[in-house]
Formats: structure tokens, sequence, C-alpha cells
């Protein structure tokens, strides 16, 4: 089986895949005892690939908690072969991976949030404001964890999104942002679920079943995901220190992705600049490790997680994929675990079938525009809010509008 890496990212990093003993290794040069494939091997995936009637499709959107060129924070793709589509958290800079991968704002309509991290919610401003504009003319579905207050859940961080952008949503409203039958873009319907609810139903409908579980991140208020359909599923854990309720709902799974870090020492360096003996070193180490306790799950908890559930492949994301620490990664994971394992990065694709698994890179544009819109007939398109696109500006400002015949030469 094959991994997937962004075209860019190519020019420098390898990407092997583990399957069964095989394992995970960046750079040129593989570790020693794990197997890889060079670049060139690597089967490519072309967005807009026809899924079958009866596989699953994941792409990963977005796979750090550090924004950067070759890793946007959090977000995962899940197409089903049934036609349906969902998000799994939008995290900070994965808009452009969703426009590269060629995923308009109509499929993107059913956002399951793990919790409300900027690293995790970050681009959802991006997609509410401009999916209207674009081909999604019906609400934008929320779905994520309740808070233990009630301004701290996802109801009203969907209704504060719509106050916070509200000059926006207007500002684009000379557009039309609706349907005649009363559904508009700009809606957010949201729904909050309870965080301490094990196997609440999250979404039923068509055949897929979506469910949630407590995860144990930060503070109270955070959620992991399971989806299933035609007898596959998947999870996605968000944040999340290593917990039983994962270790309960995962047994069976088709595909764990699971968030993983580096060691606290690896994270400080990388984060600092310092190294051992540098003047506060041992404060950077305490800081990392502070938050790994708090927060995460480490590279032997990892391990341990996939040794007690046993999917047919782990996914490791939230990780910063480079060539000296996705080695030492895969050596921890094997301490305790030997079966199929992969250390995911932007537009990694797999799919999932009854019968195989197969995992894939996608080859995008770096220069990509607006995929291709979905076309509502006109005669269901509502009117727009407002006459023309001068509606809303005032007459002084009007006046001061250099015309066009002065500067549209030759267009005539």
């Amino acid at each position: 089986m094959v991994g997937l890496i962004r075209r860019k990212v190519l020019r420098s990093l390898v990407l092997c895949v583990i399957m069964a003993i095989a394992s995970c290794a960046f750079g040129y040069a593989t570790y020693s005892g794990f197997p890889g494939q060079i670049i060139s091997a690597f089967e490519p995936f072309i967005p807009g690939e026809q899924l079958a009637d009866d596989q699953m499709r994941i792409t990963f959107m977005g796979t750090s908690v550090v924004p950067r060129i070759a890793q946007q924070c959090n977000s995962v793709f899940v197409e089903l072969g049934n036609g349906d589509s969902f998000v799994f958290d939008f995290g900070s800079g994965v808009s452009s991976n969703y426009v590269a991968a060629g995923i308009p704002p109509s499929r993107m309509d059913k956002v399951f949030l793990t919790h409300l991290h900027g690293d995790h919610v970050g681009d959802l401003i991006t997609l509410y404001c401009f999916g209207p504009s674009q081909d999604r003319k019906t609400p934008l579905y929320l779905y994520g964890p309740s808070g233990d207050d009630p301004e701290e859940g996802t109801q009203a961080f969907a209704e504060n999104l719509k106050k916070l952008m509200k000059w926006h949503v207007e500002a684009f409203s000379f557009l039309s942002t609706g349907l005649k039958d009363g559904r508009d873009g700009y809606e957010i319907i949201a729904k909050e679920l309870p965080y301490m609810t094990v196997g609440g139903v999250a979404y039923e409908e068509n055949g897929v079943k979506i469910t949630h579980f407590p995860a144990v991140h930060d503070r109270n208020g955070s959620i992991s995901y399971k989806l299933e359909w035609n007898g596959l599923s998947m999870i996605f854990s968000g944040d999340t220190i290593p917990n039983y309720y994962m270790i309960e709902q995962a047994k069976g799974i088709d595909v764990l992705i699971h968030e993983m870090v580096v060691p606290p020492e690896v994270w400080a360096s990388k984060n600092s600049g310092l190294n051992p003996g540098d003047p506060g070193w041992e404060r950077a180490v305490a800081f990392a490790l502070a938050v790994q306790r708090n927060s995460h799950t480490s590279q032997k908890a990892f391990g341990y997680i996939l040794s007690q559930t046993n999917p047919r492949l782990g996914v490791a994301t939230h990780f910063q994929a480079n060539e000296d620490t996705v080695g030492p990664a895969i050596e921890d994971i094997r301490l305790s675990y030997e079966g199929p394992v992969a250390i995911a990065t932007d537009l990694l694709v797999i799919n999932v079938s009854k019968n195989d698994i197969l995992l894939r890179r996608a080859v995008v544009s770096d220069y990509a525009w607006y995929p291709q819109p979905y076309m509502y007939p006109q005669d269901q398109i509502a009117p727009p809010k407002y006459d023309g696109p001068f509606a809303q500006l005032n007459d002084t400002l009007l006046g001061s509008i250099v015309p066009e015949e002065i500067y549209e030469v030759g267009d005539k």
C-alpha cells in the first residue's frame, strides 16, 4: 500500500506506509528494517475519480497542530458510495486543500466538530462566508459538543459566528444566497451533542450512522466520532488523551484516525530553537510536557490504543511529519503494535472497501481555482436581498466612483 503527500512536499520528503510488519519513514533513507517505496512508485489519486458504490473514501485536508505550508490544521473529508459526504473539523488553512481537491461548498454542508479549539474550527469563517456565493444555497449544518456553560457549546458558537460575520453576509447579499423554498446558505443549523454521552446519535440518514463519545482534552466539552455505513466504519478522535472510551468504541473498526504528538523534548526543541543545556531548555520541556499531559496522545500511547483495538488500519494525525519525526514515532508505536499503520499528511487519500484498503497521493495544483459548482435550475434560485451591487452604498461613496467608460478603453 502506498501513501500520499501534496506535490510540493514530495520534492523533499518520502512517505512510506506501513502494512503488517512494514513501517513508515520520511527522508530519502528509510529506517533499518522499515522497507518503503520511493516517491516515483506511489500511485496517484486524481480528484474527481468516481467512488464505487460500496466504498468509503477518506481525504486528509489538514493534519497538523502547527499551521504550515506542508500541513494545515485539522480536517478530514469522508465520502461514501451512496453520494453522501461529511466534514470532520475544519481547522485553520484547510480551505485551500478543499479547493485543490475539487470539493465545492455544496458537498461540505455537514460539519462535525470534535471541540472548539481554533486549530479545529479556524477556517469555518471561510466556509460559512463564501459557500453561498459559490454553490451552497442551503444551510450549513454544524454538529458539535455541548459545554458545561451554555455559552461555551456549539449552539452558542454557531449563533456567535453569524453575529461576527453579519457585515459580510449583508455585503454578499446583492447575490442570491438561497432557494425559493426558504432555505438559505447563510443559515446555520446547529445540533449540540451532550459531550458525556457514550454512543449518542449525531446523524442517522440514508443508511449512515454517526455516533459520538467523550474525548478527554484540556477541559470538559470534547468528543470523538464514529461513522458506520454499509458494513464499513471509521473513527475520528479529534484531540484527546488516551482513554477507555476510545478503546471500547474502536474495537473492530476499519479505520481508526487518532491524534498523536511528538515527544515533549522534540516539541520543545522544534518550537523554541533551544537544545539541552541552553538557558530556558528545562522550561520549554516542562511547558510541552504540561500541554501533552493535559491534551494529547503520545507515540507510545497511540501504539497501545492500536494494540487494544486492532483496526484494519490505524492512522496517526495531528502530527508534524518531518524526516526526523516519523521514524522514531514508528519505533515507539511498534513497541506495542505490529499491525497496519500510516502517518497522515495533507491530501492523503484512503479508499476503504470490505476487501481492501488503498492509500494514495492526491495530485493537485497549487494554483487551483474554485471547483465546478452545482448549478441549481434558475427557477429554484431565490432573488437577492439587495437590488444590485451598489444598493448598500451611500450617495457620497457612489459619487466618488470613477466611471467605467474612462478606463474600459477598447471594450466597445
